[in-house]
């Protein structure tokens, strides 16, 4: 008899706490079950394999917009780091850019329920070219904020709008690089006679293998200044990306340039961007379209850990203009057949012949950034990545 009564007295015990249970998990059912509404929800990035913050994380607002209508959960993140991302999937779908508020874009992904972590992958564009990252995105249901009972479409996006522009004012600058803001010699005999002796040349940066654009072409200004130097040439190139790429300072350091060692290396700022130019000798004017100049850039992108060489090859407009406008109206560029191998050889290697009128280099500006975390990459993410105009001093 003694014995069964300490049972039913286990038993008894268990179903308390099973009751018990039940009853905390319904007064906190809030935390998995929202109700119909407009919520602020706090999310974050985290790494694959482990609950570490992911680097993708930085380029990302840390609180999400989510919609409740019955079984259909609808989710809108922002990112500063579109330049970078090329696509992106959450929960194997595939997500969706509503619009750009404040150069802060505005992402829309569903849900068939209020569940966390989300399996998240990245293809980014990166000053190396492109990448894949995985990630898992986080959203934390048990810290929703209510916000409205709305379940308008419009009352949700301008809940979006207005995370988007908070974000934007909490940084120093905008992803996107800002436009071309080249000046104009005035008008002056002064100016005309300095035009005289310097001469600014168009020109296209591609890869170091094809004869395709390289991710570095929308670093490059597109605009070379040649002066002339003793009894050649000297011809400086200039690069500008915006500090809001968390790039760094140097994250581009040129390291061999038409067969030699790069001159006048300069760093510096300007505004919202980082500026760095460097110079090469050339005989003659004429050598800039003999043959693709070879060149490398060392590239840095923190936030993809990545620190590599890579070769790139620059291709000159078939003339020289007086000024920067000018030079940026010059649009054909010559069709180059030389090969990677005879690219990278020294400087007095033969140069190889040349078809009028093949290629076109598009205006200042138009080419398409794809993202960069990255520096995004360029993203990195990697990198992560973000659509940018060129800027020109």
């Amino acid at each position: 008899m003694k014995h069964l009564q300490q049972f039913f007295r286990v038993i008894a015990c268990l179903v308390v706490g099973l009751v018990f249970l039940g009853w905390a998990q319904t007064t906190d059912g809030h935390a998995a079950t929202l109700s119909n509404g407009l919520y602020q929800v706090p999310m974050k990035i985290i790494k694959a394999d482990s609950s570490a913050t992911s680097d993708a994380n930085q380029f990302f607002g840390k609180t999400a917009v989510v919609r409740v209508n019955h079984a259909q959960v609808t989710v809108l993140i922002t990112s500063n780091g579109a330049k970078y991302i090329k696509k992106m999937t959450v929960a194997d779908q595939a997500v969706t850019l509503v619009k750009t508020v404040d150069h802060q874009a505005v992402y829309q992904f569903n849900l068939t329920a209020q569940i966390s972590p989300l399996t998240t992958t990245f293809s980014l564009t990166t000053p190396m070219g492109a990448m894949k990252e995985q990630a898992r995105l986080t959203l934390n249901w048990a810290q929703a904020k209510s916000v409205s009972k709305s379940v308008a479409t419009t009352d949700l996006i301008a809940q979006a709008e207005t995370l988007a522009k908070a974000n934007a004012s909490n940084q120093s600058s905008s992803v996107t690089v800002p436009k071309s803001t080249t000046t104009k010699p005035t008008a002056t005999s002064t100016a005309k006679k300095t035009t005289t002796a310097t001469e600014y040349w168009r020109y296209q940066v591609l890869q170091g293998a094809k004869m395709t654009k390289s991710e570095a072409d929308q670093y490059y200004t597109d605009v070379a200044t040649v002066t002339p130097k003793g009894t050649g040439y000297q011809v400086t190139l200039h690069v500008k990306y915006a500090k809001s790429l968390k790039l760094g300072a140097r994250a581009v350091v040129p390291k061999r340039i038409n067969g030699a060692q790069p001159q006048h290396v300069t760093y510096g700022q300007s505004g919202r961007n980082y500026t760095m130019s460097y110079t090469f000798t050339v005989a003659k004017r004429s050598a800039l379209t003999q043959k693709l100049i070879p060149g490398q850039i060392h590239v840095t992108v923190p936030a993809m850990n990545i620190s590599q060489t890579f070769p790139i090859r620059f291709r000159f407009a078939r003339s020289g203009a007086a000024d920067q406008a000018a030079a940026a109206t010059v649009a054909t560029l010559p069709h180059t057949t030389v090969t990677a191998a005879s690219a990278s050889a020294s400087p007095t290697a033969t140069s190889t012949t040349t078809k009028p009128h093949q290629a076109t280099l598009p205006p200042t500006g138009e080419a398409t950034n794809n993202w960069a975390v990255l520096g995004l990459v360029g993203l990195a993410l990697g990198g992560f990545i973000w659509r940018g105009g060129r800027a020109h001093d």
